[in-house]
């Protein structure tokens, strides 16, 4: 295993994929509760008198859901973790609750707690996923950055750059799009690899046997 390779694109992808992840949730903290026995949606209330009526707003709808677009910032730390989407729905405020939201919900409700342990999850896996991709490079190309996982890194960093820029957020669909279409080519080279290691293993015990 190549350890400096994991730990590096594992401590990129952690700091990409925390800091957007709180950069998200944090806009919604203050208005949950740090605490509390049952559920309870998150609510701003904010008063405008028309016609002698106060109007309350929601920054998610009353279930604290909205099925509202992806951000973009969202969208390029959920492509550049594909295999840790997959499995857990990852999260991004005021949308459908994925598996890990509802798991961790349906135990904690929604409180700034449940939120925070959701992102400590979200990261700890981002943390193992980079460290086992990184570490263990299915190609070895003369040009490192021609690596699956290399490549993913670089249009991360793109995508991330251009998300953060009002008028270029849109462009960063482009690097998402991408590392969407490279992740399945891991995993094609995953399954391949697995593939020709099994067909080694049998060879190797059929000579045995004889």
């Amino acid at each position: 295993m190549n350890w400096r390779r994991g730990l590096l694109l594992a401590g990129i992808h952690l700091g990409v994929a925390g800091s957007l992840l709180a950069w998200q949730e944090s806009e919604y903290w203050h208005y949950l509760k740090s605490d509390q026995v049952g559920p309870s949606p998150a609510r701003l209330e904010l008063a405008a008198f028309q016609e002698e009526q106060a109007i309350n707003f929601n920054p998610c709808a009353d279930d604290g859901v909205w099925d509202s677009e992806m951000s973009p910032q969202g969208r390029i730390s959920e492509v550049a973790n594909l295999p840790v989407a997959l499995l857990t729905g990852w999260h991004e405020p005021c949308r459908s609750p994925g598996f890990l939201d509802s798991m961790v919900r349906m135990r904690f409700h929604r409180t700034r707690g449940s939120e925070i342990l959701i992102l400590v999850i979200l990261c700890a896996l981002v943390a193992v996923e980079w460290l086992l991709v990184g570490g263990f490079p299915l190609i070895r190309p003369r040009r490192g950055w021609r690596e699956p996982g290399a490549f993913i890194t670089l249009c991360t960093l793109l995508g991330t750059a251009l998300a953060a820029i009002p008028y270029l957020a849109h462009l960063s669909l482009i690097p998402a799009m991408v590392t969407a279409c490279v992740w399945f080519w891991w995993f094609g080279l995953l399954i391949s690899t697995t593939f020709r290691a099994g067909r080694r293993l049998v060879a190797r015990r059929s000579v045995t046997i004889v």
